[in-house]
This record gives C-alpha cells, sequence and structure tokens, in this order.
C-alpha cells in the first residue's frame, strides 16, 4: 500500500468529519509504514481508538470492512485483535460512566441538607427500593459522622410507598444514627409507610413522629436545647464537687 492507495481509501470512506479523515489517514500510513506485530498494534491504537468514539461500533466496523476488500495485504488479524481489545475497554469505560451517573442522581434524589447548625434534614422523594435506601443510608451515616449533627429530620411526604427490603434498610439507618449520638424525627409518614414500618417491628422509641416539617423542626430545636441544658447541669455538678468552686467541702 503507497501513499497514492492511502489517499484514495480516505476519499472512498467518505469521512464525516475532517477529524474522522485525519484518524483515517494516521491509521492507514502507519499501515503503509510496514510496521508488524505489537508495534503496528502500538501504532493504530490511537486512531483505531479515534475512529472508534467518532463512528461508532457499527459504522466504523463497516468502514474496515471496505479498506479489508480493498487491500488484500491489510494485517486484518492485528486489526480485529485490536478492534476487539478497544471494543472491550469502550464497553468497560461506559459500565463505569454508567455506574458514576447512577450515583450522582441517587445523590440528587436523595439530598442530605443541613437546614440548622446541629440539624440535618433529609428529604425523600419518590419511590424507595432496596438499593436506593441502602444507597441513603451509607451517604447519611457519613454525613451525620462529619458534620456531628444532633438531630436528622427524615421527611417522606414524597414517597409513595416503601417495599419491606427498604423499610428494613430504613430501620436500620435510624439504629444506627441513634448509636452515633443523633436523634430521628420522621415526618410525613402516610398510612401505607407506616404500616410498612410498624409490620417490620420499627421501634417507635429511637424514632420520633412529627405531624409536618414544621412541627419536625420545633421538635429538633427542642431536643438540641433540653440536650444542652442537660449538658450545662452536668458540667455545674461535676464543678462543684471541687474546692474553690462555690460547693460544700468536708475538711481535711
Amino acid at each position: 500500500m503507497d501513499n497514492n492507495l492511502v489517499e484514495m481509501l480516505v476519499e472512498e470512506l467518505e469521512a464525516g468529519s475532517k477529524n474522522e479523515e485525519k484518524l483515517w489517514r494516521e491509521l492507514l500510513l502507519e499501515v503503509v509504514s510496514g510496521a508488524t506485530g505489537n508495534n503496528l498494534r502500538e501504532a493504530i491504537r490511537e486512531p483505531l481508538f479515534g475512529l472508534l468514539q467518532e463512528l461508532g461500533e457499527t459504522a466504523l466496523g463497516a468502514k474496515l470492512k471496505l479498506v479489508i476488500e480493498r487491500v488484500p495485504t491489510f494485517p486484518t488479524a492485528e486489526l480485529l485483535l485490536l478492534v476487539m481489545e478497544l471494543w472491550g475497554e469502550r464497553h468497560r469505560e461506559r459500565d463505569q460512566i454508567q455506574r458514576e451517573l447512577e450515583r450522582m442522581l441517587s445523590e440528587l434524589a436523595t439530598p442530605i441538607i443541613r437546614i440548622w447548625r446541629e440539624i440535618l434534614l433529609l428529604p425523600l422523594i419518590g419511590g424507595l427500593d432496596s438499593d436506593r435506601a441502602q444507597g441513603m443510608a451509607e451517604r447519611l451515616l457519613d454525613r451525620v459522622s462529619a458534620t456531628r449533627a444532633r438531630v436528622v429530620v427524615v421527611d417522606v411526604t414524597g414517597v409513595p410507598t416503601i417495599d419491606t427490603v427498604a423499610g428494613g434498610f430504613l430501620i436500620e439507618t435510624f439504629s444506627a444514627v441513634k448509636l452515633l449520638g443523633t436523634e430521628v424525627i420522621l415526618t410525613g409518614l402516610k398510612p401505607e409507610i407506616a404500616h410498612t414500618l410498624v409490620k417490620l417491628g420499627i421501634d417507635f422509641r429511637m424514632v420520633a413522629i412529627a405531624r409536618d416539617l414544621e412541627d419536625a423542626l420545633r421538635q429538633a430545636i427542642a431536643m438540641i436545647e433540653e440536650d444542652r441544658s442537660r449538658q450545662r447541669k452536668i458540667v455545674w455538678a461535676r464543678g462543684s464537687n471541687f474546692p474553690g468552686e462555690g460547693g460544700e467541702h468536708d475538711g481535711i
């Protein structure tokens, strides 16, 4: 294959863009160079991958078939092996991008909002299945730990229903949040969701129930104030046991 044949093939391939034309020329010129084996594979990898991204699998396959038909000495075996390898890489990359997009969509669908210095709001909207519930639980626990929130308000007003598996995850999440020393307030309960949680054996001692978000916020503030008052009393009680702090002491 000489340079004239390269130009003829580039023209016959009817590139849809300047970039595609450039990539075909690079690939065919590398073949002309006489490289073989691994050297050839490395030389044509970049332009071939560019063509794969530019055209997609089907269109690239059709054009490669044309090139192979026109050039009997074309290194078909090396090319096909490389194409299969690049296709595999491309699909793995697609899968990774898809997973990342799903993760981002999940986070957008279940935002965790800091509405007060020590209060987090988790508004749930849409159906709550087991996958979404598990992802939500992991992110909520991370956020509670990072912010040292004292209260988490979980608003399920926008959730039409939950299955038993998701309900189980929700209950486990409440328990885990409590273990971190954070109170949980649940608001927006519908009869169907309440029935599911009761059926699963939720312990209402670990979660407070609020009529609406306004009521939940009032309860959250009251919880924080009560906790602060209790802490002040503990500090005062401890301080009164030391000489010079205003308490009564036995003489030595």
